[in-house]
């Protein structure tokens, strides 16, 4: 029951921000379209600060990988030039 109810909330979400992601393309085409609404102060600040939002997960992302890097771990495997056998190293990066 519970997955149905966040499988609902994650569409109506999903919903929900393409529908604004839309409204604010269409208020900033005619923004810029229209020389009466591109010389309004409040409308060219709401669309700042609206880009501003938007953006707003992708720099706390930033944020948190430049604090908190992921560890990224290689596989190494090679034949030994003498003997033939297979070596392998796991490396991870500090």
């Amino acid at each position: 029951m519970w997955s149905r109810i966040k499988g609902i909330y994650n569409y109506f979400f999903r919903v929900f921000l393409a529908l604004s992601i839309i409204l604010y393309m269409i208020l900033v085409f005619f923004t810029l379209a229209s020389k009466e609404l591109s010389q309004n102060t409040y409308i060219v600040t709401f669309i700042s600060l609206a880009a501003v939002l938007f953006s707003m997960p992708g720099i706390i992302n930033t944020f948190v990988e430049e604090y908190n890097p992921k560890k990224t771990v290689y596989k190494l495997s090679c034949k030994c030039p003498n003997c033939k056998h297979l070596i392998q190293m796991d490396m991870k990066e500090e």
